[in-house]
C-alpha cells in the first residue's frame, strides 16, 4: 500500500510538473502573440475615389469579413505628396494599430526632393499587388491613338492638358514622363494637372476639363467598361485580357517603354516583431482569399504574398530602378 501511495504521489507530482510546463509554454506563447486591441486605422494619403483609397476599402472589408481585424476605419489625409498622411503616421510610432498603403512616392518623394520621408522611415509589411497604367480620353476625343497623342505632344508639348493624381513622381507621373521621352519631349514642357485623387482626375476628364487622363487600370476600368472613356494605350509589355484585350500597348504604337506599378502596405517605424508577425499573417491569409483574388482579377491586377523582409528588399530594388528614371525625366532637383 505504501509503495502504491508512493507511486501515485510520483505520478501526481510529475503530472503537476508536466502541467506546469504546458501552462508555462502556453503563457510564453500567448505573450509572443499580438492582435489589435482597438480600432485599426488604414491611412490613405489621397482623397476618396482613387486607386489607393479603393484598395484601402477593399482591404478593410476583407480583413473584417475574414475575421482578421475586428474593427478598422479608412482615414483619408490627402496633400503634400502623401507627406501629411505620413506625418500623421509618425505621430504613432511603434503602434501596430496604424497601417497605410502607397505606391511609388514611397520611394520617389525623397529622390525628387518633395519630402524627406521614404520607405526607410517606416516598416514595410507586404506588396499587395502589381498593376499597369492607362492613358484615357473621352469617347469623342479627336485623339484616336497613343501614337497620335505622342505626335501632338511632339508638335506642341503644351497643346494638351494631362490630368493625374495624386503626387509628383508617382506611377501616373512617371508613365507620362516615359511617354513624353518616347516622343522626344521634355516632361517639364507638358501641361500636367495634379489632382488629390484618381477619382477627382477622372471627374475632371469626364467633364472635359483636361484632355487626357493617366490612371491605374483599376481606377479607370469602370468608366472604360461603361463606354464613358476610351483607352489610347496601356503601359504593360503585352495586351491585358478581358475587357482590355483590344487595348494596344505603347510598344505596339512605336513607343519603346513599359511601366509596371505596385501597392505596398506598411506600418509605422518601430513596431514590435510580434506586430509585424501579426500583419504578415493577416496579409498572407487575405491575399489567399477568393474575395481578394476576384477583386484583383476585376481590376487587372496581380498579387503574390511577400514577407516584410522581402518587401524591404523589393523596395530597395525599386529604388535602384526608379532613381535613374526620375533623373532622366528631369524630376530630380539639382
Amino acid at each position: 500500500m505504501t509503495a502504491y501511495r508512493s507511486a501515485m504521489t510520483s505520478v501526481f507530482f510529475y503530472s503537476l510538473f508536466g502541467l506546469g510546463l504546458c501552462l508555462s509554454s502556453t503563457s510564453i506563447w500567448a505573450q509572443g502573440q499580438w492582435r489589435p486591441e482597438r480600432n485599426v486605422e488604414i491611412v490613405v494619403g489621397a482623397s476618396p475615389g482613387g486607386g489607393t483609397d479603393i484598395t484601402a476599402r477593399v482591404l478593410q472589408k476583407i480583413l473584417r469579413d475574414e475575421g482578421l481585424v475586428e474593427s478598422s476605419v479608412v482615414v483619408n489625409k490627402p496633400g503634400g505628396s502623401h507627406t501629411i498622411a505620413w506625418t500623421y503616421l509618425n505621430q504613432h510610432r511603434g503602434d501596430g494599430h496604424y497601417i497605410s498603403i502607397v505606391n511609388e512616392p514611397f520611394i520617389t518623394n525623397r529622390i525628387i526632393g518633395v519630402s524627406p520621408l521614404s520607405y526607410r522611415d517606416f516598416t514595410p509589411l507586404t506588396v499587395l499587388f502589381n498593376e499597369y497604367m492607362v492613358f484615357v480620353v473621352l469617347p469623342d476625343s479627336p485623339i484616336k491613338s497613343g501614337a497620335e497623342l505622342l505626335a501632338r505632344l511632339k508638335a506642341d508639348p503644351s497643346a494638351l492638358s494631362i490630368g493625374f493624381a495624386s503626387a509628383r513622381g508617382n506611377n501616373s507621373h512617371l508613365s507620362i514622363g516615359l511617354a513624353a521621352n518616347a516622343a522626344g519631349v521634355d516632361l517639364k514642357q507638358l501641361k500636367t494637372v495634379i489632382f488629390k485623387s484618381g477619382g477627382e482626375s477622372l471627374t475632371a476628364l469626364l467633364g472635359a476639363h483636361v484632355d487626357v487622363g493617366v490612371n491605374p487600370v483599376a481606377t479607370a476600368i469602370g468608366h472604360i467598361e461603361a463606354g464613358r472613356l476610351r483607352v489610347l494605350a496601356v503601359t504593360s509589355p503585352e495586351r491585358l485580357g478581358g475587357s482590355m484585350a483590344d487595348v494596344p500597348t505603347w510598344k505596339e504604337q512605336g513607343a519603346d517603354f513599359t511601366y509596371g506599378s505596385w501597392r505596398v502596405a506598411f506600418g509605422t517605424r518601430g513596431i514590435e516583431r510580434a506586430q509585424v508577425a501579426f500583419w504578415e499573417g493577416a496579409f498572407r491569409r487575405l491575399l489567399e482569399t477568393d474575395a481578394w483574388k476576384k477583386e484583383l482579377a476585376k481590376r487587372h491586377q496581380t498579387s503574390g504574398f511577400q514577407s516584410a523582409a522581402d518587401t524591404r528588399k523589393f523596395l530597395e530594388a525599386e529604388e535602384a530602378r526608379l532613381r535613374p528614371i526620375a533623373r532622366d525625366l528631369g524630376l530630380v532637383r539639382k
